[in-house]
């Protein structure tokens, strides 16, 4: 028996552990997808490890950056992706934990810590997110979108129309992360802590939107999206559904904002509210795969280490370009998205050996 042929066997083995205890919650992998996981788990964990021995610091500080996008992508996959509502206007919510968290410290209180400031932030939220979801969930089709853009556009401008509470264009100052854990006094300063601050959460949301999507009520987003009449000839309120659907994407996108306030040190319209923010958490759950809740996750990395690590060869306005020519391409010749065309390659290739597929 060869060696590779060991190695799989091994790999089945285990992946069937896997499938026997987590299976029936998170959704059943092969080997190689169980290997695929596993590995990029550790990749990621071990980031600081890896980054300080290659003498490249500043890749830790960009993979930080991409596990809060990714957060953002996931957010918006759960409502959009397996409802088909696509919303043009998710960096509302974002946008809205981001300034909730910069107003309570510039108008209430310096001092308020950062574990009373980010669960009101992320209330702040979910409440937007139900304004604009009850009343434009009821609208179907392009609807929908125009609303959810108009509510993106009507956000950006109130930042300008109240600049004395937001600072207007030049935003207001947050500050980095700092609260004690176990005695300890956890700070964002250190950009190691800052990293496991901005992964931990990820990692934490996608194992919990990965159930949902397995679950029932994921099943239902999905059933939506295929044919919305017939689930609500079978006698579920869709309405309700779809309001779900944004309230788990509410909360994501609210931690999500909360962090990359702290991660800036500040919130300002261009870096949270305007349009284009909205655009990029779509492209990243695009290059992905949408609606698989693991294809954003590897599109927010994709994205985030080509725009600040990579595309920056062609300047500032050059790596966007390079970057939209990039997504441009995804859409045309893999539009299921990159991660979920390999994830789909693993399975058949577990098949092929034999092993079972999700």
């Amino acid at each position: 028996m060869s060696s590779d042929t060991q190695t799989g066997g091994s790999l089945e083995s285990v992946a069937d552990g896997y499938n026997d205890r987590f299976g029936h919650l998170f959704g059943e992998l092969n080997g190689p997808q169980f290997a695929l996981l596993i590995g990029s788990l550790v990749v990621l964990l071990a980031a600081p490890v890896w980054t300080s021995l290659l003498g490249a610091g500043g890749l830790l500080r960009t993979l930080a950056l991409a596990s809060i996008w990714a957060i953002l992508a996931m957010a918006w996959d759960i409502q959009s992706g397996y409802t088909g509502y696509i919303s043009f206007g998710h960096a509302v919510l974002s946008g809205g934990a981001a300034y909730t968290t910069a107003m309570l410290v510039a108008h209430v209180n310096p001092d308020l810590p950062f574990l009373v400031t980010a669960p009101i932030s992320v209330f702040a939220a979910l409440v937007i997110g139900l304004v604009i979801a009850i009343p434009s969930l009821r609208l179907r089709g392009p609807y929908f979108s125009l609303v959810t853009f108009v509510a993106g556009l009507i956000f950006y401008q109130l930042t300008y129309a109240f600049s004395g509470y937001t600072g207007g264009e030049l935003g207001q100052r947050v500050g980095r992360i700092e609260f004690e854990l176990a005695g300890a006094q956890v700070t964002t300063f250190d950009p190691v802590t800052r990293y496991y601050v901005m992964l931990v959460p990820m990692l934490v949301i996608a194992v919990a939107l990965l159930y949902v999507a397995r679950s029932n009520v994921g099943m239902i987003l999905i059933a939506i999206r295929e044919n919305e009449e017939a689930v609500a000839a079978a006698g579920i309120d869709t309405t309700k559904f779809k309001i779900w659907s944004f309230v788990l994407s509410s909360i994501p996108m609210g931690v999500g904002g909360v962090l990359l306030a702290h991660f800036y040190g500040s919130v300002n319209p261009l870096n949270f509210l305007l349009v284009d923010r909205s655009i990029e958490i779509i492209a990243m759950a695009v290059v992905g795969g949408m609606s698989s809740i693991l294809g954003p996750i590897g599109g927010a990395f994709l994205v985030i280490v080509l725009r600040e690590e990579v595309l920056g060869v062609f300047g500032v306005t050059g790596r966007w370009v390079a970057l939209w020519t990039v997504v441009l391409l995804v859409l045309v010749f893999a539009r299921d998205g990159l991660f979920r065309k390999l994830w789909h390659i693993l399975g058949d290739r577990g098949r092929a050996d034999g092993g079972d597929d999700e």
